[in-house]
């Protein structure tokens, strides 16, 4: 074991389980990088450095060059979602985030309250981006 937390055999031989990697955003690159899930919300972008944000295994990223859809992705994580399963499909446009955050406001209020440090992180990675 590693601190608290239990370690895969393939972690214990060096080796990279890739059922334990989560993705990674970063929004100044338009990538996402598979890490392995070191319980924290932001770590730095493996190709410029800046912050990359959490998400669960559920998020697909958009192509690099699809910005409009990087656009939406950072305001859903801006808005507090980082990808998981809610009651109907995330929003296609930017122009559907706001409305889809407000009908889903209770849900991140709980998810806020649930680990309010991974979001003190993501917010303040995400101050310092824009």
């Amino acid at each position: 074991m590693t601190g608290s937390y239990p370690t895969t055999p393939a972690q214990k031989s060096g080796e990279v389980d890739s059922a334990y990697l989560h993705p990674y955003a970063c929004f100044h690159c338009r990538k996402s990088f598979k890490r392995a899930n070191r319980f924290e919300a932001v770590l730095p972008c493996p190709e410029c450095g800046g912050p990359s944000i959490g998400l669960t295994r559920k998020f697909k990223p958009p192509k690099r060059a699809d910005t409009d859809q990087w656009k939406k992705v950072e305001a859903l994580v801006r808005a507090g979602f980082l990808f998981w399963s809610v009651d109907e499909p995330y929003p296609d446009a930017l122009q559907e985030v706001a409305a889809f955050a407000e009908r889903h406001a209770d849900f991140i209020a709980r998810e806020r309250a649930r680990a309010p440090e991974a979001y003190v992180q993501i917010e303040a990675a995400l101050s310092r981006f824009r």
